[in-house]
């Protein structure tokens, strides 16, 4: 093969840090193999032209959401057209448990790397850049002769401490001039929730369903990236950080090894977590260390609805969770989906109620989901038994049990998707001026010059979060009722188009808090 100063390239979702194609880059360059990533959230014309610039022996593709397997299959396709003709690869969870489904779908693909992936892809890259046989390599399938074929499985890595720290770039600013970078404590996660298929993973991997660093080499790594980039704001990844692990002795050591470091006061982070492991005393130790901010899955507000999901605590222990971070002064966002298959007009009000409560005082704002059925989970079999699993793969969803319900969900993403889940909403907004308040609180005490804002943002999230309750009541009790088969949509308008207006109006008052707490 023709020599290239870049022999791999690796397409991957660019939003935050990816450490997943982070740990390969590293794990590549360790062996001598340079490795660059490109955003596939860029068009294809400058994906092609990075391509060709780079020349790459190897392309690979990390497709870690399956929302984009369309686009991610749409895009080999016009690579391929356009005469890239290396060697291209997949990764990934729904790879690396449905390779022949993505083989079909992508027949511009020549193997996928299944499971984790450090090594399979190493010596794959290494294979292919020294023109060798690539096809005994483990942890892979392939066509060959028109079948498709997997090789034998490797046992995953017990100690994930071995791999090298994660490629990262330079970090970006996160809030008042401090900047960030994603890292992970654990892969995996010991729990079996109905709506994740991160147990399957690592089940069919035949690996632990949890590894968890030692805490020494998590602290060295923040003490690392401290020093040598000036990074002060370290966001965990990891989908239940080891809060309880070891009966606690990990997190007693792992603060210890803060201080020890030198790092106390010196850096803030954010995790994951479940509520019903949050306790008082740990998490106070946790926030003298640097805790600013926890996200945790309440996911539901009723002691059914949790045992559907097979989330093994109860609507209590969630109020429990979230009073104690509110106490302590610690931020936190949370997981909530409203809507899930089985829900019910009168499920919709319980729900509602809940989240009342926990954000009863604008300490953060209400937010929520529509459960969606992810492959390999139970609520995606449980609704393919029932026979209401529609879509295709990557696009998969269910019908709720009545029209009013279908029509319902899709007057609240006609009304409040920009309020809920757009960038410029108010949900999003709020959350960013409480992490600009937490930050600077953390840094420089909360009597700053910015301590003023505190006030004036719990009295905007309290106005918009009793708005928002409100006029969804008011939503569902015009669903329900069926009002909406008879007014051709008059009423929904009515609330879409003071939605509109509320969101501007309490959008336009977090902007410019948040102009003023960047200000210098």
């Amino acid at each position: 093969m023709n020599q290239t100063d870049d022999p791999v390239l690796i397409v991957a979702f660019g939003e935050e840090e990816n450490l997943g194609v982070g740990y390969l880059i590293s794990v590549l360059k360790e062996a001598g193999i340079e490795a660059s990533m490109i955003d596939f959230r860029q068009n294809d014309e400058d994906i092609l032209t990075a391509i060709r610039r780079r020349n790459p022996f190897v392309v690979g593709f990390s497709l870690i959401f399956e929302v984009y397997i369309g686009e991610f299959a749409r895009l080999i396709t016009f690579l391929r057209k356009n005469g890239i003709s290396c060697h291209f690869t997949a990764g990934g969870y729904y790879s690396s448990l449905h390779p022949d489904e993505i083989l079909s779908l992508m027949p511009g693909l020549d193997s996928i790397v299944r499971f984790e992936g450090e090594y399979t892809f190493r010596e794959l890259a290494g294979c292919i850049c020294k023109n060798e046989d690539w096809r005994s390599v483990r942890n892979l399938s392939f066509r060959e002769n028109g079948r498709i074929m997997s090789t034998p499985l490797r046992d995953p890595e017990k100690d994930i401490d071995i791999f090298p720290f994660p490629s990262r770039g330079r970090p970006e600013e996160y809030a008042m001039g401090r900047t960030y970078t994603a890292i992970i404590a654990a892969r995996g996660c010991s729990y079996d929730c109905s709506f994740c298929n991160t147990r399957e993973f690592y089940r069919k991997a035949r690996g632990p369903l949890r590894r968890i660093r030692k805490p020494e080499s998590v602290a060295g790594e923040m003490k690392k990236l401290f020093t040598e980039t000036g990074c002060t704001v370290f966001l965990f990844q990891d989908d239940d950080f080891p809060v309880r692990a070891y009966d606690g002795a990990w997190i007693n050591t792992f603060c210890s090894e803060i201080e020890n470091t030198g790092l106390a006061g010196r850096i803030a982070w954010k995790i994951n977590c479940r509520p019903d492991e949050i306790d008082r005393d740990t998490f106070l130790m946790m926030k003298k260390h640097g805790l600013y901010l926890v996200f945790t899955g309440l996911e539901d507000g009723t002691d059914e609805g949790l045992r559907r999901l097979n989330k093994r605590t109860t609507a209590e222990k969630g109020l429990e969770g979230v009073g104690i971070l509110r106490e302590l002064d610690i931020g936190f966002d949370f997981g909530f989906m409203l809507f899930q298959p089985e829900t019910s007009f009168g499920s919709l009000r319980e729900n509602l109620s809940y989240l009342e409560r926990v954000c009863r005082d604008g300490y953060t704002p209400v937010s929520f989901l529509r459960l969606l059925p992810y492959f390999d989970t139970q609520v995606e079999k449980d609704l393919r038994e029932q026979g209401r699993i529609r879509g295709a793969p990557g696009s998969l969803d269910y019908n709720f049990r009545t029209g009013s319900l279908d029509a319902c969900w899709s007057a609240v993403g006609d009304c409040f998707a920009e309020w809920l889940w757009g960038r410029k909403g108010f949900v999003n907004l709020a959350r960013w001026v409480r992490n600009y308040l937490a930050v600077g609180d953390f840094f420089n005490g909360q009597h700053s010059v910015h301590s003023g804002y505190r006030q004036r943002y719990l009295d905007t999230v309290t106005l918009g979060n009793l708005w928002l309750s409100e006029n969804l009541k008011d939503l569902f009790s015009y669903y329900e009722s069926g009002d909406y088969l008879n007014d051709g949509g008059t009423q929904k308008e009515q609330i879409r188009i003071y939605a509109e207006s509320m969101n501007r109006q309490l959008s336009k008052s977090l902007r410019k808090m948040l102009k003023k707490l960047e200000a210098p």
